[in-house]
């Protein structure tokens, strides 16, 4: 969501009830994206545990879901780089992604 897109709502009729509901939305997307990296680090773990590698297209293609849970920032780069790089990052992520520092998740 643009800068521009929130002022013109904003400026619409009801700023208390916009607002609302912008933070209503970031935390739906935030508790669903919780959920399904809930979901898709035991299938994770399990595809490592099965010794296949960082490059096997099961495992990319879980990578890139965990890398698009987030909304565009510093935290999703953060987490991208500190997590997503190599088999030894995937296998240092928490299996409750609370455990995920401030810095690297929502």
């Amino acid at each position: 969501m643009s800068a521009v897109s929130v002022i013109s709502e904003l400026k619409g009729g009801a700023p208390l009830l916009t607002l609302m509901k912008m933070i209503k939305g970031y935390f739906d997307s935030r508790s669903s994206a919780d959920e399904l990296y809930m979901d898709l680090i035991p299938v994770l773990q399990d595809l490592l545990r099965e010794g296949r590698g960082y490059d096997d297209p099961s495992v990319q293609h879980i990578v890139h879901i965990l890398g698009e849970l987030q909304p565009y920032g510093h935290r999703r780069d953060n987490f991208r780089k500190k997590y997503l790089q190599d088999e030894y990052g995937l296998r240092s992520l928490p299996a409750d992604p609370r455990d995920i520092m401030a810095g690297y998740w929502f």
